[in-house]
């Protein structure tokens, strides 16, 4: 839990562990509260890609699950030279306060992107 700075609860909101883990994960639209995202680490950039220029964007569709936790990635579009798997790497560290509705905590579908482009 959070407890100071932008993203903190506070008493009226719900605890973690309010959710049961065994409820399909909601739409954006099913939702009251969408998940807030507190921190977001940005893949590395592989030394291989580097060497072959590879740029563009990864999509991944994934559950900001109800327990905090970044599940069920899965690559809607990947990039060669190690960046598909540095995307899914970074994203299972983001860190978030979950989505809620009627009160309690709940997973959600979400999509990720991350652009690659060299300077």
């Amino acid at each position: 839990m959070l407890a100071d700075g932008p993203g903190a609860l506070s008493a009226s909101q719900p605890q973690p562990g309010a959710a049961t883990n065994d409820e399909p994960p909601m739409s954006g639209r099913q939702v009251t509260l969408k998940p807030v995202v507190v921190a977001k680490p940005e893949p590395t950039y592989t030394e291989d890609a580097r060497q072959h220029q590879v740029t563009g964007t990864i999509v991944l569709r994934c559950v900001f699950g109800s327990s905090g936790r970044v599940t069920n990635i899965a690559a809607m579009s990947r990039l060669e030279h190690g960046l598909t798997e540095q995307a899914i790497a970074a994203a299972q560290q983001i860190r978030f306060i979950p989505a809620v509705k009627d009160g309690r905590f709940v997973s959600m579908y979400m999509q990720l992107e991350y652009n690659f482009n060299l300077y």
